[in-house]
C-alpha cells in the first residue's frame, strides 16, 4: 500500500471519528497494521482492508485492469 492510500484511510478514519486504537478495537486487531498502513510501510490483507473500509464508511470496489 503506498502512502497516499494510507492517507487516504487515515483521513477516513478521523473523518468517522476514530483513534487508531478506537478502530483496532472496533475490529479486534491490532494497532500495529493500522499504524504502519497508514503510513505506507506495510501492505495489507484484501479482507483487513475491506473490515476497515467498511469501519470508516468506505467502500473497496475491485476492477478488472483495462488492457493497453
Amino acid at each position: 500500500m503506498s502512502l497516499e492510500e494510507g492517507r487516504f484511510i487515515r483521513q477516513a478514519r478521523k473523518k468517522s471519528g476514530f483513534t487508531q486504537l478506537e478502530l483496532c478495537k472496533k475490529l479486534g486487531i491490532s494497532h500495529a497494521p493500522i499504524n504502519q498502513v497508514e503510513n505506507g510501510w506495510e501492505s495489507i490483507s484484501l479482507f483487513n482492508l475491506r473490515m476497515i473500509c467498511e469501519a470508516v464508511g468506505l467502500e473497496v470496489v475491485i476492477r478488472e485492469k483495462k488492457q493497453v
